[in-house]
This record gives C-alpha cells, structure tokens and sequence, in this order.
C-alpha cells in the first residue's frame, strides 16, 4: 500500500480486548480485527464480525467515548500483500457513509 494511514496498534487486553488497530477517518473512527484464513483456507465471517463489535464496544468503553467506533475485519489475501487484503463490515455500518 502506498498511501499510509494515521493508524494506532492497539495493546493485547485479554479478555477485554479492544481490537488489534485504531484508525481515525473522516467518516469516523474504527476499530479493525486483524485475520488471516486458516490454513484449510477457512474464514469465519460471523463469528469476526461479532468478535470486532465486542472489541469496539471495549475500545469505548475503555476510552469512556459516546460512540463506539465502527468495526472492521481486515482478512489477510493468501500469498498476497497488504494491499490484497479483503475488507469485511456490516452493511448497517456501511449503508451511513455512502
């Protein structure tokens, strides 16, 4: 990728985890769950997508924000580069900011 983003890693906080990046946009902040399939090529949609709004909701809290930022599932392309990386998020989330 060439354009670089004002993205924050975010610290590991067990069972209240609170995602793995914070990236702040001009339609809003989000909070990105970083996947990678599993080596049988399997990815588990649901289950990430519910896993990055409990981590949002966490980064809320934890940051004592009105609003949860937006989440995000980022699933790493097999063999690929960054920039291959497939973008998952609720339609809900994205219908607002088209």
């Amino acid at each position: 990728m060439e354009q670089g983003l004002n993205a924050q890693r975010l610290p590991r906080a067990g069972r209240n985890d609170v995602g793995d990046v914070y990236v702040p946009g001009v339609n809003g902040a989000y909070v990105v769950e970083a996947k990678a399939p599993r080596r049988d090529g399997r990815i588990d949609l649901s289950g990430w997508i519910r896993e990055a709004e409990v981590e949002a909701e966490n980064y809320r809290v934890a940051k004592r924000l009105a609003v949860a930022p937006t989440p995000l599932v980022i699933i790493k392309a097999s063999n690929k580069g960054v920039g291959e990386a497939y973008v998952v998020q609720k339609l809900s989330d994205v219908l607002p900011n088209l």
